[in-house]
């Protein structure tokens, strides 16, 4: 009999290490950020949710900036039902796949807002099927890097106002996946065939390098850009990951992916602990609340100055083309 209590416990103990130790950092920030305003791309689920939900428990007021307003109001009646006091949540439509919306959207938040402390561009998809947006770029390459970018610099003004700004950009480790290599090919054609995982890696390390060169462009200003990889969070993003997305596959998962994956919660610290810290530095790649080097290709100055202005060109390019 003994045998098996002291055996489960062993179990017992073995896995909550294992999950306290897959949880990663936390933020143990105590700041609060009452009356600043913070804008969260794709707040309407997952971690823009969780985060969501966080910073209105310190006082910030949020604009919840999502293409989904029906989720996105629901978040909002969850949020106020919660809370004792009544919070400023505005809920705003804003669609990444549209540069005509992110431009839209920046002058409606200039023109209502004196100023802006936080920008958190948490939208994203993964493993996306390949398409077209109604710009003619990949979705993937779209949505986690072109509208990020076009939105931070639309944002820019609004953001300088600040006695002192923040920009966050959620990246993955994927991004070790991806090379030079992929980033040309990408930016040379948006229609030639590429595995889903290895679009979401050149997205990724596309953001990076564009975190790292922006925060050099803007170091004199008030505003400091860093990336943040949330890691392996148990959210809608795998929602067209075959593996995932099948039910009975998911639950023989299910056991595992308990003891390995983060909830929401656990994979907004480091979200949180760049928002909160009074640590100004800038141009940083951050794991479990504390900064490691991202991949060679990351860290290439010739690279990220290059592939800056090969985006800024393709903007420019496409804006020409365009009614924007």
């Amino acid at each position: 009999m003994w045998k098996y209590v002291s055996g489960a416990i062993a179990v017992g103990s073995i896995a909550y290490g294992l999950m306290r130790y897959f949880a990663g950092g936390v933020c143990h920030c105590t700041a609060r950020l009452d009356g600043l305003v913070v804008i969260i791309t794709g707040a309407n689920s997952g971690l823009g949710k969780a985060l969501a939900f966080e910073l209105a428990k310190r006082g910030a007021i949020l604009v919840l900036a999502c293409r989904d307003l029906d989720g996105a109001l629901t978040v909002k009646t969850e949020i106020l039902s919660q809370l004792e006091y009544k919070a400023e949540i505005h809920v705003k439509h804003l669609d990444l796949n549209s540069f005509s919306s992110i431009i839209k959207f920046a002058k409606n938040i200039d023109a209502e807002f004196e100023e802006v402390y936080a920008l958190v561009n948490n939208a994203g998809v993964f493993y996306h099927p390949q398409s077209l947006t109604q710009d003619g770029f990949d979705v993937t390459f779209q949505t986690n890097y072109l509208g990020p970018f076009l939105l931070t610099q639309q944002l820019t003004k609004v953001l300088k106002r600040a006695d002192h700004a923040r920009i966050i950009n959620l990246c993955s480790d994927a991004h070790r996946n991806a090379t030079a290599y992929d980033l040309t090919c990408l930016m040379t054609t948006q229609t030639e065939f590429r595995s889903h995982f290895l679009a979401y890696s050149v997205s990724k390390l596309a953001l990076l390098l564009f975190t790292r060169e922006y925060a050099k462009r803007i170091s004199n200003t008030n505003i400091v850009i860093n990336a943040v990889d949330p890691g392996n969070v148990e959210t809608n993003i795998y929602r067209h990951f075959p593996q995932l997305c099948n039910s009975w596959l998911y639950c023989l998962q299910w056991p595992i992916r308990k003891i390995v994956v983060k909830n929401p919660y656990q994979g907004i610290q480091s979200i949180l602990h760049m928002l909160l810290t009074s640590n100004h530095s800038t141009g940083q790649y951050v794991q479990d609340c504390k900064p490691v080097v991202p991949s060679q290709y990351a860290t290439n100055p010739k690279l990220t100055i290059n592939f800056y202005d090969q985006t800024q060109s393709l903007l420019e390019n496409s804006f020409s083309e365009s009614d924007c």
